[in-house]
C-alpha cells in the first residue's frame, strides 16, 4: 500500500540530505579559513608588524552546528503509525566536531565539547547578552563548563552585576568598578577595590556628597531629554535607553529584560497596542525578502509577491513574539546576523517561523 509523507517531514530530509551533502564542503573550509589566518599572522610576524590575531570565540561563532546535531528522529507515517528512526552520531553544537560520551549534555539535550562550553561561560563574562550562558532558552549549570576556582569566582562576580538593576559602578573613571548592593549605604556605595574605595552617591552615580544634597545630574537629563524628542524608551531594570527600529512593541534589553517599547511596563502587563501597522508592513516586507523566490513560487504558484507580503503581515499579527521554536533552515549566501550584526560570508540560518537570520551562537546561545 502506498504511503504519503507529511510534506513537513519530507522537507526536513530534504534539509538533511543537503546539509550531509554539505557538511564536509562546510568543514574544510572552517579549516582552510583557519589555517590561512595562522599563515597571516606568522607572516606578520616575520615581517615586525603587530597584527591582532582573531579572537577565537569570533571564529568559533561563524562556524556551522550540526543542526540536527541530537539523534535525528524522522517520523515515516504509515497507516498512522509514527516509526522512529535514529541516525547521525552526537556533535558539539559549536564546532562541529564528534563528542565523546564524556562531554556536557545541556539540559535542552545537546552536546558540547569541554572546550566550547568553558568559552560560552568565559565569553559571557563580556558580553551581558550572553549571560547567563544558556542553550535552546535553557540554562546551562555552571559545573558543566568546569571552570577553575577563579574563574568561577569572576563568573559568579559578573552574574551578580549583569542580574542587579539599577546599578552602580564607581565614580572613579580610572576604577568603574561594579558595586554590589552589600556595600551601599544610605545611597552611598562603596568601592569593593580595595586599591581604591572611593565612595560613589547610588542616586546620581557621581562622587560621594557627604552631607550635601545631592545635585541634579545634568549629564542625565540631557540624555533622557533627547530620548524623549526622539521617542525613545528605558529598560526598566537596567535603566538603559532603547530604540525601536523595527517591528512590534515587544523590547528585549541587553539584560534579558522584556517590556513595553510604548510605557516601559514589563511585557503584557500593559493595555498598549503591540504593534504599529506601518512599521509591522514595513517587517513583513523585510521578512519575505528573506525568502528565495523559488521557494515563493513553489508553496505559493498563484500567488504574486504582494499577497505573500500580506500573508506574513497577518503572521505577524498573530504570532509577533516568535520563540524561534519551529526549527531553522540553513541558508547559503551569507549575510549579517540580526542579534549580534556579525557578518557571515558563507551562510546564516533563518527561523522557519519568522525567517529571522542569526548566526549559529545567537540560535543556540542568545535566541
Amino acid at each position: 500500500m502506498a504511503c504519503a509523507l507529511d510534506p513537513d517531514l519530507q522537507s526536513l530530509e530534504n534539509d538533511d540530505e543537503a546539509w550531509e551533502t554539505d557538511l564536509e564542503l562546510i568543514r574544510a573550509l572552517t579549516r582552510e579559513e583557519k589555517q590561512a589566518e595562522e599563515d597571516r599572522a606568522f607572516a606578520a610576524r616575520l615581517a615586525g608588524i603587530a597584527v591582532d590575531p582573531i579572537p577565537e570565540n569570533t571564529r568559533r561563532m561563524a562556524m556551522l552546528a550540526d543542526n540536527y546535531d541530537e539523534t535525528v528522529k524522522r517520523r515515516v507515517i504509515v497507516n498512522k503509525t509514527t516509526t522512529e528512526l535514529t541516525s547521525k552520531p552526537k556533535t558539539c553544537a559549536v564546532c562541529m566536531e564528534p563528542v565523546s560520551k564524556t562531554d556536557p549534555r545541556v539540559p535542552c539535550g545537546h552536546a558540547y565539547c569541554v572546550g566550547c562550553l568553558r568559552e560560552l561561560f568565559l565569553s559571557s563574562m563580556q558580553d551581558e547578552t550572553l549571560m547567563p550562558p544558556r542553550c535552546c532558552r535553557q540554562e546551562i549549570p555552571i559545573h558543566l563548563a568546569e571552570l577553575n576556582s577563579k574563574e568561577r569566582k569572576d563568573f559568579n562576580a559578573k552574574n551578580l552585576e549583569y542580574s542587579t538593576t539599577d546599578r552602580l559602578y564607581c565614580s572613579q573613571p580610572t576604577c568603574s568598578t561594579f558595586i554590589p548592593a552589600t556595600f551601599i549605604v544610605d545611597k552611598i556605595g562603596t568601592c569593593p577595590n580595595l586599591k581604591c574605595q572611593m565612595k560613589t552617591c547610588a542616586i546620581c552615580k557621581g562622587v560621594s556628597h557627604d552631607d550635601l544634597e545631592c545635585p541634579r545630574d545634568e549629564a542625565t537629563t540631557a540624555v533622557l531629554a533627547v530620548a524623549k524628542q526622539e521617542g525613545w524608551t528605558r529598560c526598566y531594570r537596567c535603566r538603559a535607553v532603547v530604540e525601536l527600529t523595527q517591528g512590534c512593541y515587544h523590547m528585549t534589553c541587553r539584560c534579558r529584560a522584556e517590556f513595553c517599547y510604548l510605557c516601559s511596563t514589563a511585557w503584557k502587563n500593559c493595555s498598549c497596542v503591540q504593534w504599529d501597522e506601518t512599521r509591522l508592513l514595513e517587517e513583513a516586507r523585510v521578512r519575505t525578502a528573506r525568502i528565495a523566490h523559488i521557494e515563493i513560487h513553489r508553496n505559493n504558484e498563484r500567488r504574486n509577491l504582494e499577497q505573500y507580503v500580506t500573508q506574513m503581515a497577518d503572521e505577524l499579527r498573530n504570532n509577533h513574539d516568535c520563540r524561534h521554536t519551529a526549527g531553522w533552515v540553513y541558508t547559503s549566501g551569507g549575510g549579517r546576523c540580526e542579534e549580534c550584526r556579525y557578518y557571515l560570508p558563507r551562510y546564516l540560518f533563518r527561523c522557519r517561523r519568522c525567517h529571522l537570520m542569526a548566526c549559529n551562537r545567537c540560535r543556540h546561545n542568545r535566541l
